[in-house]
């Protein structure tokens, strides 16, 4: 029973991840930056009320006297944010299939990072895909020049990395380290939020109430995905989890090619099939090396 319910945890977890791009477009009238605001802002006290009916407060007091973990959490903040931000802009100006690219992109520069910076050995056969992938990055820039380089879905991808290779190495649960990330984000954001021409309490003359309800639910839907996440990767291997883990950029593209009806040119669709082409090179690389492991 707990398998089947870690298997619908985990699907639904990157399902919704993939359908984010379905509720940011509920909001045109109100620009990347603000959306951005509410999103920390709501994530903020959706995870404050979570730790404190769970007692885990005090949580946050221990990351803070951890000299080392508090650190490296300032900076996993930052990359966050910016993700988020970066995320919500591609949205609002109709580039959800090159964030798509780039959330496919990053298992094979999660490994890059790993054999950058934590020495782990990537094997000869994982090679292949790694070049795959740099190399579409490499044609779209040749084909579509530098103004139309990929650069939402590489910034994406390495800052999603980089946080994830952060948040691995500092030991911090996924609620209390997220909860971190949000309070010391959360004055700067606020700070800039007030000196912008835009006052941010006229969203709620411009909005009506139903968009207002919606709105203040982002902090559960940033939060309620983290949870099942966390749920499903407690109990399931970590190569199944993986191979769930390719369900969120699918839904992005689905949502940006056939709901959103984006433009999917010859140079993105020529990328999009290099980087599907490494993928699956990638995961039937790791599919034989596991079963060899257990023969």
């Amino acid at each position: 029973m707990n398998m089947n319910s870690a298997y619908l945890a985990a699907i639904l977890a990157f399902s919704m991840w993939g359908l984010f791009p379905i509720y940011w477009k509920f909001f045109p009238e109100i620009k990347a930056w603000d959306l951005f605001a509410h999103r920390l802002v709501w994530s903020f006290l959706t995870l404050i009320l979570i730790l404190k009916y769970k007692g885990q407060l005090n949580s946050l007091k221990k990351i803070w006297v951890n000299k080392r973990t508090r650190y490296m959490l300032m900076i996993s903040a930052i990359l966050i944010s910016t993700n988020w931000l970066l995320y919500i802009y591609a949205i609002s100006i109709n580039q959800i299939l090159e964030a798509s690219m780039g959330y496919f992109l990053n298992p094979l520069i999660n490994v890059f990072l790993g054999w950058l910076l934590l020495k782990e050995k990537i094997r000869r056969g994982q090679w292949p895909a790694i070049l795959l992938g740099i190399g579409a990055v490499i044609m779209i820039g040749f084909q579509s020049g530098i103004t139309h380089f990929p650069w939402i879905a590489l910034t994406l991808s390495l800052t999603f990395a980089t946080y994830g290779l952060i948040r691995k190495l500092a030991h911090v649960g996924s609620l209390e380290g997220l909860a971190f990330e949000t309070t010391f984000i959360l004055l700067p954001t606020l700070i800039i939020w007030m000196f912008r021409p835009e006052n941010p309490m006229t969203i709620f003359t411009v909005l009506p109430s139903w968009k207002i309800f919606i709105l203040s639910l982002a902090g559960l839907i940033t939060c309620a995905p983290l949870i099942l996440f966390a749920y499903g990767a407690k109990r399931l291997p970590f190569g199944t989890l993986g191979f769930f883990g390719y369900l969120s950029p699918i839904l992005k593209f689905v949502c940006g090619w056939l709901i959103f009806k984006e433009e999917l040119g010859q140079d993105r669709i020529q990328a999009f099939i290099l980087i599907w082409l490494a993928l699956v090179w990638y995961s039937a690389e790791s599919i034989l090396n596991r079963s060899k492991k257990i023969n």
